[in-house]
């Protein structure tokens, strides 16, 4: 059984009967004297009947959760005929009695099988109901038991199988509905989630290849954000983002400075200056041009920067203390950092300001204040005043497109509709905006660390989100001089690299770009083998040649799956349609290949000009 059910299960206590010792000796619990005690709590809503067949059936709340005539042969009948019941593994939302699960178990004997069940209560009947050893024996079976939903989901993400199958009866899930519900909404905030990311990554991998490339000398010799973790250990943070709600803290900024670190996302620092305030640390991870304009044109001569290898070129010319990068999103990045040493992750929840919550987290601080995080559009404003939003309209409006325009566009152009914020009213938001919201929702959810709260409530509620007052951060102690002595001592660890130490760091970088370059020239001979043998016709060759045909592709490609540089590749990758009849088949194959070659050269071209 899985090592993280194993640990779950013992950490909520999970007692079972002792006519289960196979499944005892599983999972390392013994049976004693509670057991008795623990089913006596059952409730009786939840009823075990035997069937017409002799098989026992199930009943909660007096709704039948399996046939009353024969549950074994409903389950035989399902897994037969249900898309789901393959070898990719599957996820059972509901336990019931556990028919289908084992025989799932018996047919697919290495298939990783999810058992999710929120009652433990009902899971225990299930267990007293017939013997399961067949389920319980299994090699790859997790339990996960009266676990919360984003709690399920993120152990899911940890064992990579967030894409594994869902099967989810109506009858299995009707006693436990409001979880349910909530599992498959927060299934289907992750699935939007991984849409958008691929989709960016369609419209934006080109531009992301060509900054990175140009990037590279920046990402051999710039120092990693790991030498900051925990560094203001005990200080309050304030993360400035830059929703309509900014305006109101701007001016008490000053006053703050005195009492707790500031970090500023890019779309805030000019708000920032204009109060007479540099941030402590500035956040700019997306590689668009548009982001780079958030920072042209100012100096932040005491600001830090925390930026990311694949960001616009021009933003290594910004004036700043110091810039440090965090791990690279793509995986162009991730291949050369993997080869000549760790930067530091930060969350990416598809926001700036998700990234920036994480890296205040990452510093050890005794409260993270948020300002400016609306994620919505309170009293229907779009961006805080002043904002490059702004600026950019006024420039562009004409008497055919006033500003107007463009600001009720923003507001209304992805369909807003109310949620509640954080004082009993509402706030307009979008199906964008929310998807951050619930990023906040599940990290707060999944990560320990220091209570987080937000100085402007007029923002779109997020659970595990605190209220606080600018007092709350006032009222504290002034430590300014302590927070301005850690960040010259950064800055001064940061200079003290030996000559030695960036020889190293530089061999080592050039080593990774010609195993790069090695790797992408593999994969683009191997491309060109596949171009070629797709122009057999398989109908010239002898029989069983075609069969033969598909063989040498299945080699070819797992070759190419098995490069380590198949996602550097990837990044630029520009799919096709799939066709089924033979000769489509080898001509979909063909452009597949041809794709794979052309990405592969891309990347080599782009790497050479600049490395």
């Amino acid at each position: 059984m899985n090592s993280i059910s194993n640990s779950y299960l013992s950490a909520n206590r999970i007692v079972f009967n002792a006519r289960f010792p196979e499944l005892a000796s599983i999972i390392g619990l013994d049976s004693d004297a509670r057991t008795e005690a623990l089913f006596s709590v059952i409730p009786e809503t939840c009823r075990i009947d035997i069937s017409r067949s002799g098989n026992p059936t199930l009943s909660v709340n007096g709704i039948l959760v399996h046939s009353k005539y024969d549950p074994l042969h409903d389950a035989e009948r399902a897994i037969e005929n249900v898309a789901q019941f393959s070898r990719a593994g599957c996820l059972f939302a509901g336990c019931g009695l556990a028919y289908l699960p084992e025989l799932y178990a018996r047919k697919f004997h290495t298939s990783t099988i999810v058992l999710v069940e929120p009652d433990i209560f009902l899971f225990l009947l299930c267990l007293a109901s017939r013997p399961l050893a067949d389920l319980l024996n299994h090699p790859s079976l997790v339990l996960l038991i009266g676990t919360p939903p984003s709690e399920v989901l993120a152990l899911l993400d940890q064992m990579e199988m967030q894409e594994i199958p869902v099967y989810e009866s109506p009858a299995l899930t009707a006693a436990n509905r409001p979880w349910f519900d909530e599992f498959a909404l927060l299934r289907k905030r992750t699935r939007e989630k991984k849409e958008i990311n691929a989709n960016t990554l369609k419209r934006f991998g080109d531009l992301w290849l060509k900054n990175m490339s140009h990037n590279l000398n920046e990402m051999r010799d710039r120092p990693g954000i790991t030498s900051l973790s925990g560094r203001f250990a005990g200080m309050p943070v304030l993360v400035l983002a830059a929703g309509p709600s900014l305006d109101r803290i701007l001016t008490s900024l000053p006053e703050i400075r005195k009492h707790a670190l500031i970090i500023a996302v890019d779309t805030a620092v000019r708000a920032c200056v204009r109060s007479g305030v540099e941030p402590d640390f500035i956040i700019l991870v997306d590689p668009q041009y548009w982001n780079w304009r958030h920072l042209d044109g100012l100096e932040c001569p005491s600001s830090i920067l925390i930026t990311e290898s694949a960001a616009w070129p021009a933003v290594f010319r910004f004036r700043c203390r110091e810039m440090y990068l965090c791990a690279s999103l793509f995986p162009l990045g991730k291949f050369l950092e993997s080869r000549t040493g760790e930067r530091g992750e930060l969350g990416a929840g598809g926001s700036v300001s998700t990234t920036a919550w994480d890296f205040a987290r990452q510093l050890g601080p005794s409260l993270i204040c948020m300002a400016g995080l609306d994620l919505g559009f309170p009293n229907k404003k779009t961006h805080f005043t002043g904002s490059i939003f702004e600026e950019r309209a006024h420039t562009a409006s004409n008497r055919l497109a006033p500003s107007e325009t463009a600001g009720y566009q923003a507001l209304y152009g992805a369909g807003p509709y109310p949620v509640p914020d954080y004082l009993g009213g509402t706030v307009l938001t979008d199906k964008r905006l929310i998807l951050y919201a619930w990023w906040f929702e599940s990290r707060l959810a999944a990560t320990a660390g220091p209570p987080t709260a937000t100085l402007t409530p007029e923002g779109v509620r997020i659970p595990g989100f605190e209220i606080a007052t600018i007092e709350t951060l006032t009222s504290g102690p002034i430590i300014r001089d302590q927070i301005n002595e850690q960040l010259e001592q950064m800055v001064m660890d940061t200079g003290h690299e030996t000559e030695i130490t960036k020889e190293t760091k530089k061999i080592a970088f050039e080593r990774a770009i010609t195993e790069l370059k090695s790797e992408l020239e593999r994969i683009a001979l191997l491309a060109g083998r596949g171009i070629t043998l797709c122009r057999h016709n398989p109908k010239d060759q002898r029989s069983g040649g075609y069969a033969k045909l598909l063989e040498g592709l299945d080699r070819l490609d797992a070759d190419i799956l098995a490069s380590p540089a198949k996602e550097v590749a990837s990044m630029v990758f520009r799919g096709n349609g799939e066709k089924t009849t033979e000769t489509g088949v080898l001509v979909a194959s063909a452009g597949l290949y041809r794709n794979i070659l052309e990405a592969a050269e891309k990347n080599m071209a782009a790497i050479t000009k600049f490395s």
